[in-house]
């Protein structure tokens, strides 16, 4: 028998009990529905948490410095001296070449008051190579500028949900806010860095750092520097070099511990993305377990269906049909219906996917490979588990399957 009769074969046989086909065919509607729908979530947080690390850089680290406790005494040696981070950061930019950029860094939530409304935001004082540091670009008028740091100019850039606050849907950039009884005027309107972490980025309003410690952060001294390390270098390389120095100007001699601590973004983003990674392989073991059911229902049936048909077996087999043409009808009988349902079920979980996104807002990512894997594994087990099936229809006896009743 050729390939065409055997399809048609198994079509006509599997359409003679369509309940018993239909509930067989369940259980692979579901398993490859649950692996595109689980696969698609899991897709979606790793993209999200790509798209994160790519706006917010993987290349930068903030140092923060503290003053250490040794044996229930509190140390007060060069690090509580005034404006040390500013120092700090000078020596880096001065002293590291694994670095391309360093900024201290003063960071308080002050009341911010603009011509149309009043609002507590977070302001910042940093050096103008904060944009390059962080990636941070401007949307409208410009960035900080050396000049603005040189000369301690009364100016600021605003982000974004900072500006609808203060200003609506109003072009910020030309007006001016006050903050402790200062005047400030906008000269750029940053773009959006969106959330992180149940953290706003965008509710920021940047000043340049000589300006932000003279007008607006009074006895709150900075205790926070970030840098980013150099185009094409290892942030670790960079993280030893900053640590080396910093430790050299802080006199901390050999075996005492760091006055200071550096947390690294490449290493939250390796995190994050493993178990982005293991949160994917996670669900699609989950899913494949049902793909597992699905097939093992389908072997039953098939077994079943061999009993059943036992005389129309004999009787094939009489009329001049070889093992191999009951074998491979059995086999193909299983591959249509595991097919089938696999096709459905990618439909099923490609809708419930889109139905999620559209009315619970849970985010998801479809995408064709997906598809096409889940429905290559349907195949898949419909040829593992007809196997038996149909090798275990191939060997009977055509006598004995005659006289069967």
């Amino acid at each position: 028998m050729n390939s065409g009769t055997l399809i048609a074969e198994a079509w006509i046989s599997l359409g003679k009990n369509k309940v018993r086909t239909s509930l067989s065919m369940l259980g692979i509607i579901i398993g490859v529905g649950a692996v595109i729908t689980l696969v698609a979530m899991a897709q979606a947080t790793k993209q999200r948490i790509e798209d994160e690390i790519a706006r917010m850089g993987d290349d930068w680290m903030f140092i923060r410095n503290f003053s250490m406790e040794a044996s229930g005494v509190q140390r007060a040696d060069v690090e509580g001296k005034p404006m040390q981070t500013k120092h700090d950061a000078d020596a880096i930019n001065a002293q590291c070449r694994t670095v391309r950029a360093a900024s201290p860094s003063n960071r308080m939530t002050m009341q911010v008051r603009s011509s149309f409304a009043n609002y507590a935001a977070n302001v910042q004082g940093v050096y103008p190579n904060y944009h390059d540091i962080r990636r941070w670009g401007v949307i409208t008028g410009r960035k900080l500028e050396d000049m603005d740091e040189i000369a301690k100019r009364p100016v600021c850039v605003i982000g974004q949900t900072a500006a609808r606050e203060l200003f609506g849907s109003m072009n910020p950039v030309g007006e001016e806010i006050s903050v402790r009884n200062g005047r400030f005027k906008i000269v750029g309107l940053l773009e959006a860095k969106g959330r992180s972490e149940q953290r706003d980025n965008d509710d920021i309003i940047l000043f340049p750092f000589s300006t932000f410690e003279r007008r607006i952060a009074g006895a709150e001294l900075s205790q926070t520097l970030i840098a980013a390390a150099a185009h094409g270098v290892d942030p670790k390389v960079a993280e030893d070099d900053i640590r080396r120095l910093l430790r050299e100007r802080h006199n901390l001699r050999p075996g005492e511990p760091d006055d200071f601590r550096i947390f690294a973004l490449a290493e939250s983003a390796q995190v994050k993305e493993e178990s982005s990674e293991s949160f994917a392989w996670l669900l699609g073991m989950i899913a494949g377990v049902s793909l597992v059911v699905g097939g093992i229902g389908i072997m039953n049936i098939m077994l079943v269906s061999v009993t059943e048909r036992t005389r129309e077996i004999g009787l094939r087999m009489a009329i001049g049909a070889s093992n191999i043409d009951i074998m491979m009808q059995f086999l193909i009988e299983a591959v249509v219906l595991c097919t089938l349902g696999g096709i459905l079920g990618m439909f099923c979980g490609w809708g419930f996917s889109h139905l999620l996104t559209s009315w619970k807002g849970y985010e998801t990512a479809v995408s064709y490979w997906i598809a096409g894997i889940a429905l290559g594994f349907a195949f898949a087990t419909g040829v593992f588990f007809g196997f038996y099936p149909a090798w275990r229809a191939s060997r009977m006896d055509p006598i004995e399957a005659l006289r069967y009743e």
